[in-house]
């Protein structure tokens, strides 16, 4: 932050200009800036301007304050829109992400940055619509879920995330083009003999990732694969397959023996406990 401008203060006592936040959520890989300005925002900190683009989203209640300790909390929703929720869950770090919002003039955001908050993500939750969440501050970060993970018999790691360790593009198939009159926005038909080295199945829960084409950009889940289709977990935006290229690679279904062990060598990296008896085991 910068030092005490008084100039921000005497117009803050006047009432003179609208406020607006800076928000920015951070980890060691991600770094994404909001305001909630209703236009992007500029603000240069030691020389270096950063875009803080309008929040996609709402925070329903503000910021509550607590009796314990001065606790603050923000319950949040934003849309699931564009890279935010696949670059958190791709580097495991949405839960540990921290979050800093401060007050700046919406006309003139360089003359000074207000502290507001600063916290850390605690428990989440979303959809392919939108993400629900709340922000603890940093001091109720213990407030997290713990044990954070589960016991289950199944691994909790995203696969090809920072917790799972397996390098995705290892498996990786890059497809030059598509079968265009026999395509569909969900059912998505290769060149005869484009996938013949592979069993039916073995791209299931995997991703696929449009690089050309209309629909360039877009990610889907491959929900089932047999001999040259791959069916979609939900449609593509754009009914058009000219020019269409794809990169897709098999998932995992969190299993030791099975995916972990034969599939990809990478038991060191399970986590999951498989040996749990179930209740009918059990008794």
């Amino acid at each position: 932050m910068r030092t005490t401008n008084s100039a921000f203060y005497s117009r803050l006592q006047s009432h003179g200009g609208t406020l607006v936040e800076l928000i920015e959520l951070e980890t060691t890989n991600v770094e994404l800036h909001w305001t909630t300005a209703n236009q992007p925002i500029t603000y240069t900190l030691s020389g270096v301007p950063t875009l803080y683009e309008p929040f996609p989203g709402m925070v329903p209640g503000g910021v509550e304050e607590s009796v314990d300790l001065g606790v603050a909390v923000i319950d949040f929703i934003m849309a699931n829109t564009g890279d935010v929720l696949r670059k958190m869950l791709e580097a495991d770090e949405f839960s540990k992400a921290r979050l800093v919002v401060g007050r700046v003039f919406a006309d003139t955001p360089d003359m000074y940055r207000m502290p507001y908050y600063e916290g850390v993500i605690g428990d989440f939750s979303y959809d392919r619509k939108e993400i629900q969440g709340q922000a603890r501050n940093q001091f109720k970060s213990m407030g997290i879920r713990w044990p954070y993970y589960n016991y289950q018999d199944k691994c909790v790691w995203r696969f090809g995330g920072t917790g799972c360790g397996f390098n995705t593009s290892s498996v990786t198939q890059s497809i030059g083009s598509v079968a265009v009159t026999s395509s569909s926005p969900l059912i998505i038909a290769l060149n005869s003999g484009t996938l013949s080295a592979f069993a039916a199945g073995r791209f299931d829960f995997g991703r696929l990732s449009v690089t050309g084409g209309v629909n360039s950009g877009q990610v889907r889940t491959i929900r089932t694969h047999t001999g040259d289709l791959l069916g979609l977990s939900h449609p593509l935006a754009i009914n058009s397959f000219a020019g269409m290229t794809l990169a897709i690679y098999p998932g995992c279904r969190k299993r030791l023996t099975e995916d972990c062990k034969s599939t990809y060598n990478n038991a060191e990296n399970f986590m999951g406990f498989p040996w749990i008896p179930i209740q009918e085991q059990a008794f």
